[in-house]
């Protein structure tokens, strides 16, 4: 099952969709024009996986995530 939220950077919408799997959490960042950028590791919980998108998401060009 996917869960995720919305956040905005820089005034650009992105959905922060996450997954659990076997192995842990996956997390995956979807812009306005729908291209996932997903990140290799898995974390241990959802929150975990989110934070490291959100903080992925500030601390880089956001522009590398408008593809």
């Amino acid at each position: 099952m996917s869960t995720g939220k919305q956040i905005t950077v820089d005034g650009h919408m992105f959905d922060v969709l996450t997954e659990q799997t076997g192995a842990g959490w996956r997390v995956e960042v979807v812009n306005n024009v729908k291209s996932a950028f997903a990140f290799d590791p898995t974390f241990d919980s959802e929150a975990e996986a989110i934070a490291h998108a959100s903080d992925a998401l500030r601390s880089r060009d956001v522009s590398d995530f408008l593809g």
